[in-house]
């Protein structure tokens, strides 16, 4: 058995705040821990759906072995090895991450970069330290395109284009803003799409980055009125309800090296390192659900 300890910062219902909070886990987990008394709340154990409060305490007794396994392995060589995550796991951050519970079972491995919890696609692990910092000096150098399929409110821009702008992240409230000129404390970012498909609502666009900051694309999209749905930081609540989504639809589906010098990896340029977008058929669905 595994604890589990949360301070509740906005009002909910027990069982939805645990959806929330970890999201490895079934809701079945939670609904059969209420039914063990295996949660406690302000020092009480409970048995039932209570109303949380902001400032309460909240802890929980899950069985770790029920984890949803929330990667697989695309790629692997004697010097690297890729995931596709999907949304619910943290690359490398917190108490439940890929990198952890990869390594349970397996030797170390070393993260080379990062997507957000509730991105899915594909992550680089190198497999030793060298490699690591080998392969950080070519994210660093520009030397890797990241490819990207996010569902949007209808985008209202060119069917292709760059977005250049300038992005200031805020540590306080983990958030990132946009300003359209250098402003204290920015870093220039640059986002590059493409429209794949749209509505009457909704669009589906292919985006690349070659450098990438914190929330870059999800913060950079809203800016440009093209909110991606399912985002609670930066997208459009109204539509995020309507849709029944909860999480940001946005997928790292494709990554390309473009290694110039006479570095070990340069055979990297070569590997395929692609996945199916997975949208499609959801936004097929929303088409036909929005219209």
């Amino acid at each position: 058995m595994k604890k589990y300890n949360f301070t509740v910062t906005k009002q909910n219902k027990l069982l939805k705040f645990l959806e929330q909070s970890l999201q490895e886990y079934k809701y079945s987990n939670f609904t059969e821990a209420l039914r063990k008394k295996d949660i406690i709340v302000n020092n009480e154990r409970i048995k039932e759906n209570v109303l949380l409060k902001i400032g309460d305490v909240v802890e929980i007794y899950l069985d770790d072995k029920k984890i949803k396994k929330k990667y697989s392995v695309v790629y692997e060589d004697e010097n690297i090895i890729v995931f596709n995550k999907q949304k619910g796991i943290e690359v490398c951050d917190g108490d439940f991450n890929l990198k952890n519970d990869y390594e349970k079972q397996h030797t170390p491995i070393y993260a080379v970069h990062r997507i957000d919890r509730n991105t899915m696609g594909l992550v680089i692990f190198a497999k030793n330290e060298n490699v690591c910092q080998s392969l950080i000096k070519i994210f660093q150098s520009h030397s890797v395109k990241k490819y990207y399929y996010a569902v949007v409110k209808k985008a209202e821009v060119n069917n292709e284009g760059i977005l250049r702008d300038y992005l200031v992240k805020d540590q306080k409230t983990s958030t990132v803003k946009i300003f359209n000129k250098k402003v204290p404390n920015s870093n220039y970012i640059e986002t590059k799409y493409n429209i794949v498909k749209s509505n009457e609502f909704l669009s589906l666009l292919n985006i690349c980055i070659t450098a990438g900051k914190t929330h870059q694309i999800r913060a950079h999209l809203a800016h440009y009125n093209m909110p991606i749905v399912g985002d609670e930081k930066y997208g459009d609540n109204k539509l995020n309800k309507m849709l029944k989504q909860k999480t940001q639809l946005l997928q790292a589906y494709k990554i390309e090296f473009d290694i110039k010098d006479n570095s070990n990896l340069k055979y990297l340029n070569n590997v395929n390192l692609k996945i199916e977008c997975a949208f499609i058929n959801l936004f097929n669905t929303f088409c036909s659900f929005v219209i």
